[in-house]
């Protein structure tokens, strides 16, 4: 593969990139039975899915804990998820363990995953024959390509491609490939939480802010793990949220490290990392924490305190 480059900081971004995403991957369902099986597994209501528009969702154990945060869309015959690999490698298992049931089959499919932006890329891809959606969530297929757009912070676009194209879009644009941290910088301040091995199955929907993206249906029939969402919600149990927090030094964290904030003369632990966004001149998180809290509010890192983080606005309500 030709050589990646880097950022400094989000104030640098290029205009052009090409970003390969080797933590995501897709499953597919398919069988009679995909819609009613996966209506009784994940959060979103399927029955709102068109061909044109993919759908955010989640997959929870009985205790209402999310195995993994997908997007969901529907081509044809079958019903696509996509989501952080290290997930679904939890999630998955879970699926199959009531697909027996059903006439239903889970697989994952074969494409490369690349995140782009900007009007060279774009044209390549029109040039393919690939076709760009054209709203929030829009999306687009052929036997070659699946095309998800992205409003925030910026249009942007997932793009799954199968061979040759995945090969050709590396050598053709070889000039405009990126780091996969410029990618998760930008899910990071569009308020995207992932998941992954060291968090799946630790957050309850709402303290990952999954109702503030659509990804709650409160009004279907029953699904694994409604009872607490459900509750979570009526009942005001939910007492944490994500959040965006942002360093002006560069420092590796992981997710699951505890972060801690100062009362008085200590400090004690207030929340949990979801993700982490290192460039050369600065870290970007988006953590759990409790959810009163202030935006400017500094945190530490538990691991490494001489680096503070502050709280940062996110781009949507979660009053939703």
């Amino acid at each position: 593969m030709p050589s990646i480059q880097s950022i400094a900081n989000s104030t640098s971004l290029p205009t052009n990139f090409v970003i390969p995403l080797s933590q995501i991957s897709l499953l597919q369902a398919s069988g009679e039975d995909r819609l009613k099986y996966l209506q009784g597994q994940l959060t979103q209501d399927l029955e709102r899915l068109t061909a044109d528009k993919a759908m955010y969702a989640c997959h929870c154990d009985a205790k209402g804990k999310a195995w993994a945060l997908y997007q969901v869309f529907s081509q044809g015959e079958e019903i696509f998820m996509l989501s952080d690999s290290e997930a679904i490698e939890k999630s998955l298992p879970e699926l199959k363990k009531y697909a027996v049931f059903s006439k239903v089959a889970l697989t994952k499919t074969d494409l490369t995953w690349f995140g782009i932006a900007g009007p060279n890329p774009e044209a390549w891809l029109t040039k393919q024959g690939c076709q760009l959606p054209q709203t929030h969530l829009g999306i687009s297929c052929t036997d070659r390509s699946v095309i998800i757009r992205q409003d925030s912070p910026d249009i942007r676009y997932i793009v799954g491609l199968h061979e040759p194209l995945s090969t050709q879009i590396v050598e053709t644009l070889s000039e405009h490939l990126y780091t996969e941290n410029l990618w998760q910088v930008l899910d990071i301040q569009a308020g995207l939480p992932k998941l992954n091995a060291q968090t799946s199955a630790e957050f309850v929907p709402q303290m990952v802010n999954m109702q503030a993206l659509d990804a709650i249906s409160f009004t279907k029939g029953c699904y694994m793990g409604q009872e607490t969402v459900a509750r979570t919600r009526y009942l005001g149990k939910n007492k944490r949220a994500a959040y965006i927090l942002h360093a002006r030094h560069a420092t590796d964290m992981t997710p699951g490290d505890a972060l801690e904030v100062q009362l008085e003369e200590n400090w004690r632990r207030s929340g949990t990392v979801l993700s982490c966004a290192t460039l050369s001149e600065e870290t970007w998180l988006l953590a759990v924490l409790p959810n009163d809290t202030q935006t400017g509010t500094l945190l530490r890192s538990k691991q490494q305190p001489d680096v503070l983080f502050e709280v940062l606005p996110l781009p949507y309500s979660l009053e939703n």
